[in-house]
């Protein structure tokens, strides 16, 4: 089978769970990957013939994806921000709102002019994109992170991020990760020596579990099979815990003048402002995503 009749038939059984271009685009994907072409390679020799080998491979990968499995956990992997990082079901596929979050958050960390060498702490960190991005933005940071699974911590600390696009300079310092639970608030003494000095942080950045459970019914099969639930849903009687919670980390380790950046559910942003304006944070703003949805608090601690 030659590459071209690889993807066409790729297309063909993918029609049922996606439309015909991004089917096309998925299917040269996984080809593309499993033999470690380029997207510009496949389309200057399309005719070359599959190794049987390669060929066995990317049909596997083809019945996953027919199951409804997410093509970034079939090739283990996905890009964001520039980077590449490994995912698999432990993680939440990393998405163009929280590349977005990241954004928002840097250029804020840069319009400051102040902090040349931020302390950032990304709370509920999952596949670690959001702390790896921002310390190849900030080489001079002091970035740290945390989840309360200690697989998703494992995917975390193992990723490889570099600056330069030849993947030859590696961000200088490496995130730390550690465990902790957002509801259960900041760690203390008693947690252990092991912990890093969270205290006067620049900036608290967060992509918590903000989707109700009543949201399920609809949900693609590809999110609600594979991705961990615990990291997308919250109680539909309870849905801004984690942002109450958070709260309580923003009140006890953000600087005088640091800023919270965090995702939320589009439906609750006017509830999300009068919770954190509540507390005594200023600066209180909900940003919409490029489809104009409410997708961001972002708030400055000045007490």
């Amino acid at each position: 089978m030659t590459r071209k009749e690889f993807v066409t038939k790729a297309t063909g059984s993918l029609a049922a769970q996606y439309a015909p271009g991004e089917a096309k685009a998925i299917s040269i994907r996984i080809l593309s990957h499993f033999l470690g072409l380029s997207e510009y390679e496949y389309s200057v020799e399309p005719d070359v013939v599959i190794p049987k080998p390669d060929l066995v491979r990317v049909q596997e990968a083809l019945e996953e994806l027919a199951a409804d499995r997410p093509v970034q956990y079939v090739i283990g992997e996905e890009s964001f921000e520039g980077h590449i990082f490994r995912v698999n079901e432990s993680v939440l596929i990393p998405r163009p709102e929280t590349a977005q979050l990241c954004r928002l958050a840097a250029a804020a960390l840069r319009s400051s002019g102040e902090v040349r060498e931020p302390r950032i702490l990304d709370a509920g960190t999952g596949s670690g994109c959001i702390a790896w991005t921002l310390a190849a933005a900030f080489p001079k940071a002091a970035v740290m992170a945390f989840d309360v699974s200690e697989a998703a911590l494992n995917i975390a600390r193992n990723q490889k991020v570099w600056l330069d696009e030849a993947g030859r300079q590696p961000v200088p310092e490496s995130p730390v990760f550690f465990r902790a639970d957002i509801l259960e608030g900041p760690p203390g003494e008693k947690d252990g020596s092991d912990m890093p000095n969270l205290e006067e942080l620049d900036l608290l950045i967060s992509n918590p579990p903000y989707v109700c459970e009543s949201e399920k019914d609809f949900m693609a099969p590809n999110v609600l099979d594979y991705e961990p639930d615990e990291a997308l849903f919250v109680p539909d009687n309870d849905p801004l815990r984690f942002y109450r919670a958070l709260a309580g980390w923003a009140e006890a380790l953000v600087r005088l003048g640091g800023q919270c950046f965090f995702e939320i559910n589009e439906a609750f942003g006017p509830q999300v402002r009068e919770l954190f304006e509540s507390r005594g944070f200023s600066d209180v703003e909900i940003l919409q995503d490029f489809h104009g949805k409410d997708r961001f608090v972002s708030f400055t601690k000045w007490f």
